[in-house]
């Protein structure tokens, strides 16, 4: 599906997927996104909201599901708007958005894949960004928790009665997300902490205050810590037992500074919380691994699929699904891949994990080891509260060889390929003169004589070997004049230049083949060649492409004009150089003719300037003596 940031999906209990969304969208053509729509499991379109329903298309918390107290295989899902409503022109009679809406489902309709059986438009105008649902205390009834613009947040008592009337507090913020813990005794917006009464539905507003430099949250599953992401450069967790919650704030990972954007965090069935992280063109799906009791950052878990997707978001959840008091989950140790050593080469092998239990192969109990021998190495790590986990490496020994090959010596700007004969992984430096570095088969790039040298590395091993390039001189062929266009039978003189011999092709149409300045008549567009081949044997190439004009038997229809009498683009007419209009029709989009005749259109219906819109044109023309029809649409822009 296409979306920014919001999404919401929803399986039954055995985990097999009902239907999702990505919560709204707006005119395609306008704004440049993506309808809002709901998919079944089949992934087929169930309902698509068009341009007036449903939530924001880049909506931190586009959308959410859950379901209806009481009512088996009936869901809510409910959308939120974007504070960038507006983008593309607001929708009429929606001046300040959508806000919170909702559809109800129903999955026994269309064979079980489900529909859509009604529909309240913005109960909650205006709200933008942030939308969020905690479990009832009664665990079957649930809250709606949404920004109310600056006044506060609203929460709505969703239970077998429906969806009630809103409670509104005077909480600080007005967009952003907003999540719950899973016991659903707090919530988080932008710019605070607040408990909350999940059997009530009252929010206290206890002072806990954030502030904006704190972007994306999570609650751990036990709901006594409260994760966050502070502006891309650290990650950390406030605890919400302490006496000074906001005090509390405890760092415990801080990535490398390079350009990356960490979004959402959502906490999943595993007891972990896992995170979107971006480069700015591709994606990336990272976890906070046990959030109850030692977190650590693994980052990069795996990169989604396509090299140009950019999106900040993860599906919204109840996250009472995924409360666990006493979570514990299988360590993810990794002590890399397997790897080769050289004779008399010791590395150290490292579990990752602090303040835990080591159990290696070798009868070690330290997190790290030193390996200088060849042979399988296995390691089991234990914490408290987190399980453990085991991983194995194979440490073997290897012989590098390597051979740079023959020393070169070629004409320039004459591609020279060199060719490492190597067990092992090839540099080539200086990098700057070969096409890849990283290859044994690269391509050599310089434009004067040098040497190169290959270094092979395989585990630890290194070995280097040189190699030498001459570049010997290439005569520097060019053509005047530039390329050329001429009418058809008519003659253009070229003057070849460079120091050398001369061979012109193709020989149609020229007056010499092998004089510096042949005369050439072409009968249709042709791209000569000129190659000049200097004294020591090194050839140059240079060409000029001859366009034969033919008849302009073209029509050109414009799709939009501005009748704002600028003197530019006021009339839609259609023009080519051998082109007569004999009729021209002009219908708006109800069919109605507002315009007849075959002369251009000022956008004017009888004596009246026509609205901005697309209109619809029929029209007769004779082309190069040729009658044709031609039909269109028409952009009149005020």
């Amino acid at each position: 599906m296409f979306t920014v940031e919001g999404s919401a999906t929803i399986s039954d209990s055995d985990g097999n997927l009902l239907f999702y969304s990505n919560g709204g969208g707006r005119d395609p053509v306008l704004s440049g996104q993506s309808s809002g729509k709901i998919w079944n499991r089949n992934h087929e379109v169930m309902y698509d909201m068009g341009n007036a329903e449903g939530g924001g298309f880049s909506a931190a918390q586009s959308s959410v599901i859950v379901p209806k107290p009481g009512m088996v295989g009936r869901y809510y899902l409910f959308t939120m708007e974007e504070v960038e409503f507006d983008v593309g022109g607001s929708v009429p009679g929606q001046p300040q958005g959508r806000g919170l809406s909702y559809f109800e489902i129903d999955m026994a309709q269309n064979g079980g894949l489900g529909g859509v059986v009604d529909y309240q438009g913005m109960i909650l105008v205006p709200s933008f960004e942030g939308l969020c649902t905690v479990r009832h205390q009664n665990g079957i009834d649930y809250w709606i928790i949404a920004h109310n613009s600056n006044i506060g947040m609203s929460v709505f008592p969703i239970t077998s009665a429906g969806v009630g009337s809103p409670t509104t507090y005077s909480i600080p913020g007005s967009s952003g997300i907003i999540k719950g813990s899973p016991n659903g005794r707090w919530i988080c917006s932008s710019t605070g902490i607040f408990p909350f009464d999940n059997q009530t539905g009252v929010i206290t507003d206890a002072g806990y205050t954030l502030g904006n430099a704190f972007l994306y949250y999570e609650f751990s599953p036990d709901s006594k810590r409260l994760f966050f992401t502070n502006n891309n450069s650290a990650f950390g967790y406030f605890n919400l037992a302490a006496v000074d919650i906001i005090g509390s704030a405890t760092i415990f990972a801080e990535p490398p500074p390079f350009q990356t954007i960490f979004g959402q965090m959502q906490l999943a069935p595993d007891g972990n919380i896992y995170v979107v992280e971006s480069d700015g063109t591709s994606s990336y799906l990272s976890v906070i691994f046990c959030p109850n009791a030692f977190p650590s950052l693994n980052r990069r878990l795996f990169k989604f699929q396509s090299d140009d997707l950019f999106f900040l978001g993860l599906p919204n959840f109840d996250n009472a699904f995924f409360r666990n008091d006493e979570a514990t989950s299988t360590l993810n140790v990794d002590l890399g891949e397997d790897i080769t050593i050289c004779d008399n080469q010791t590395i150290s092998l490292s579990t990752g994990f602090q303040n835990a239990t080591y159990s290696w192969s070798n009868g070690a109990v330290s997190d790290t080891i030193q390996v200088s021998a060849p042979g399988q190495y296995s390691v089991t790590v234990s914490t408290a509260g987190c399980g453990l986990g085991t991983d194995t490496i194979q440490v073997s020994l290897t012989t590098l060889s390597l051979e740079a090959g023959e020393n070169q010596a070629v004409c320039s700007g004459t591609a020279v390929q060199l060719e490492a004969s190597t067990n092992g992984l090839v540099t080539w430096v200086p990098s700057d003169l070969v096409d890849d570095p990283n290859s044994p088969i690269t391509l050599f790039k310089g434009d004067s004589s040098a040497t190169l040298v290959a270094t092979a590395v395989l585990g630890n091993c290194a070995q280097s070997d040189t190699i030498q390039v001459n570049l010997l001189i290439t005569p520097e062929a060019s053509v005047q004049p530039a390329d050329t266009t001429i009418e058809a039978g008519a003659s253009v003189e070229l003057l070849g230049l460079g120091a050398g011999t001369y061979l012109w092709s193709p020989p149609s149409g020229l007056s010499c083949t092998d004089c510096p300045n042949p005369i050439v008549t072409p009968d249709s567009t042709t791209t000569f060649l000129l190659e000049v081949v200097g004294s020591n044997g090194c050839i140059d190439t240079a060409s000029v492409t001859i366009n034969v004009l033919p008849i302009d038997c073209s029509a050109i229809i414009p799709n939009a004009f501005t009748p704002n009498s600028d003197g530019s683009n006021d009339l839609f007419r259609i023009l080519g150089k051998n082109v007569e209009v004999r009729a021209l029709t002009i219908y708006n989009r109800w069919g109605q003719e507002v315009y007849q005749g075959n002369t251009a259109w000022d956008g004017r219906v009888s004596g009246l300037d026509a609205p901005t819109d697309v209109y619809l044109y029929v029209a007769e023309i004779l082309v190069c003596g040729s009658i044709k029809r031609e039909f269109g649409q028409i952009t009149l822009i005020r």
